[in-house]
């Protein structure tokens, strides 16, 4: 059965994540030992622990979250789940490209190393934060990000924006925003201000690292979260890669782009957090999602 295979990005973390499918499923130690010996550490050490304030810094949720990802859906694409067609939200689409057979697990996991240590990096020199916005519109929150340097990183629904800036800016801009009719303002589980111009300082060494990599034409094609653009070219993949890392994810374009394809949704990653998004953008859109072992064991033994 063919579906759109949607992968989450960087806060879907928790801690002991991989565990239970370490130490049951020989594909997943074999792809966790393989990470161990490409990094040059033991990221399963970290994935394993309770240690939520570790997992989550951005040079390891990143990596951990790419490695989740990829060991689920082979375990899935294995037993005939099929993409029609990819896509990940920011970090996610790292994980989409694995699966659409763009490059191989190595590459995918050194690429998003650098991109994940280029962006701590920059995180140490800016003190960013973001927040998710709810119940305002796009147009709106930009108008009052004016004249700051927060901007809006991630259009996720009509409803659900988020901004991303330094950590001063943030705070002023979030109390105009409830000022000004915002229903909530939700911190989120991030170290730095992704997709705005404060990580624009990252984007050199993500672009060596991708440049100089090898990606092949995919079997199916991915929905580009920078514009919302099907792509099945590899160059075209890799500048749209490239761009992302300091622009907004377009998300809401991006499903709505899916669900012309088709609207049987797999989220995959280690919490399910694009499946609400998913249905606040189109009640009609059908999906389900596979975030730990137990989804994993209820589905190979119905």
């Amino acid at each position: 059965m063919s579906n759109c295979f949607i992968f989450s990005g960087q806060g879907s973390h928790r801690p002991g994540m991989g565990l239970q499918l370490y130490q049951h499923s020989t594909l997943a130690k074999d792809k966790i030992d393989l990470s161990n010996q490409v990094l040059g550490y033991n990221i399963s050490d970290i994935m394993f622990d309770d240690n939520e304030a570790v997992l989550r810094q951005t040079n390891h949720a990143q990596v951990a979250i790419y490695i989740y990802s990829c060991i689920i859906f082979d375990i899935i694409k294995d037993n005939n789940h099929i993409p029609a067609v990819v896509a990940g939200h920011s970090l996610g689409e790292f994980s989409a490209l694995y699966a659409n057979n763009t490059y191989t697990f190595e590459t995918g996991l050194q690429i998003v190393n650098v991109r994940a240590k280029a962006m701590h990096k920059c995180e140490k020199n800016t003190e960013g934060k973001m927040s998710a916005v709810i119940g305002m519109n796009k147009e709106k929150i930009s108008d009052i990000c004016k004249g700051t340097d927060t901007q809006v990183a991630n259009i996720n629904s009509d409803q659900q924006i988020v901004i991303s800036g330094s950590a001063d800016s943030i705070q002023s801009v979030s109390e105009e925003l409830k000022t000004n009719g915002a229903k909530r303002i939700i911190s989120l589980p991030v170290s730095g201000a992704f997709h705005s111009k404060l990580m624009s300082n990252a984007k050199p060494e993500l672009k060596e690292v991708i440049s100089n990599a090898t990606f092949n034409e995919p079997y199916v094609p991915i929905v580009s979260n920078y514009d919302a653009t099907l792509r099945s070219n590899p160059d075209e993949i890799k500048k749209a890669l490239i761009e992302q890392i300091d622009n907004p994810v377009l998300w809401l374009d991006s499903v709505q782009r899916l669900g012309e394809i088709n609207n049987n949704f797999i989220e995959i990653g280690p919490k399910k957090v694009l499946s609400g998004i998913i249905k606040k953008i189109d009640e009609l859109f059908h999906i389900s999602s596979f975030n730990s072992y137990n989804d994993v064991e209820e589905y190979l033994h119905v």
